[in-house]
């Protein structure tokens, strides 16, 4: 476990560049490796989420939260259609980490999504409201999570190396203690979308991982690459 850091603080690492091809997913996979096995979380750009996809979901997540006498979506135009696009969204965002991590950690491209994550459960909360998807339990302990990803700044998520991935990982990955409210620090609500991995699926630790190369190279570009 280590401390929440302030998102200006930590890495940010442009997604995008793995659609390159070649020599850059095994960058942007180095990348994500160093800050995941690092921090533990790390922002994210170039994510293919659309911004006013996130500022939509926002705003009619706050009427949402806002709704009371046992109101539910249903009475609030254009949410549930704006959560399914989102979390469809989220949910390929999510694959796409886990094969950026896959490939930092010299595993084939498919491994988590062949074994762990090729039907994942996900879960939706505004202002740590449940929206959709299983109800987040308060403490690690409960926390099925491979990833968690929040809104941070209006061109960045935050990923957050959940429990499962420590486990998997023997370590190797981090968890990050996310549970403090990030809302405190920001003026914009938080969105926190969770990939667990499938039920019923056998959390086997990957062996194997210490005999990995060095990639501090990474790590002086991440770290160059700040909000």
């Amino acid at each position: 476990m280590i401390p929440f850091v302030d998102p200006p603080r930590l890495p940010a690492i442009d997604l995008s560049l793995f659609e390159v091809g070649d020599p850059w997913r095994d960058h942007v996979a180095s990348q994500v490796d160093w800050a995941a096995s690092t921090f533990g979380c790390f922002q994210i750009l170039g994510h293919g989420v659309d911004p006013p996809l996130i500022d939509a979901l926002l705003e009619l997540g706050e009427k949402y939260v806002a709704l009371e006498g046992g109101r539910t979506g249903a009475d609030l135009p254009g949410f549930h259609d704006t959560v399914r696009e989102y979390v469809t969204t989220m949910t390929g965002l999510g694959h796409k980490l886990m094969t950026t991590m896959a490939r930092g950690l010299r595993l084939a491209d498919s491994f988590f999504v062949d074994r762990y994550s090729g039907s994942p459960v996900t879960a939706l909360r505004i202002h740590d409201y449940p929206v959709l998807g299983p109800v987040f339990e308060t403490d690690q302990a409960g926390d099925r999570a491979l990833l968690t990803i929040v809104t941070a700044t209006p061109h960045a998520l935050l990923c957050y190396v959940g429990p499962v991935l420590e486990q998997l990982t023997g370590g190797h990955y981090v968890s990050a203690a996310h549970r403090s409210s990030l809302a405190d620090s920001r003026p914009r609500p938080s969105v926190s979308f969770s990939f667990e991995p499938r039920p019923g699926t056998a959390l086997t630790p990957v062996t194997g991982l210490g005999a990995r190369p060095n990639i501090q190279h990474s790590a002086r570009y991440a770290l160059a690459a700040r909000c």
